[in-house]
């Protein structure tokens, strides 16, 4: 199930182009192949856990239920997506590489931290580091790889923004 090299792949059942406003298509592209990057580890990793008690198909029907659920999950969170990505470009400096601090304790920053986390720092588009200065209040500071970012959105078909 793990990627081909090649061209990017395009899911029928992702976003979909003609949906989204002119403004909105470069993020929920990008999204959409963020998604698609860290279910395809996620799959590697279930096939090489498949066992005797549980088929290669099994598993990879599971994966694809959840590849489908992962998608509506992304596709629903498009605007806090947009907005944080719109928030850690202007934050984090004139060249962008300056870390970005989240606050637990804002609801916002902690929202914009939540997404950024799954979708860029999961598939290893940023990196974030965690500072506890309270128990249970939380700063995360994240860097966001900006050129392979870039990169990936170009691959898409549709330049970042940003």
């Amino acid at each position: 199930m793990a990627r081909q090299p090649g061209a990017p792949r395009r899911w029928l059942s992702g976003f979909g182009n003609l949906e989204w406003r002119t403004d909105e298509r470069a993020y929920a592209s990008l999204l959409d192949a963020l998604t698609r990057d860290r279910l395809e580890v996620e799959a590697v990793e279930r096939e090489m856990q498949a066992t005797g008690r549980r088929s290669l198909a099994d598993v990879q029907e599971a994966q694809q239920r959840a590849e489908r659920d992962e998608l509506a999950e992304a596709r629903r969170e498009l605007d806090v997506f947009r907005a944080a990505m719109a928030d850690v470009h202007k934050r984090g400096g004139h060249e962008g590489k300056a870390e970005v601090p989240y606050d637990s304790r804002d609801p916002a920053e902690s929202a914009a931290a939540d997404v950024l986390i799954q979708y860029l720092v999961r598939p290893g588009y940023a990196e974030v580091r965690t500072e506890e200065p309270n128990p249970k209040q939380y700063v995360y500071y994240i860097r966001v790889d900006w050129q392979r970012l870039r990169t990936l959105a170009q691959q898409q078909g549709h330049p970042l923004p940003l």
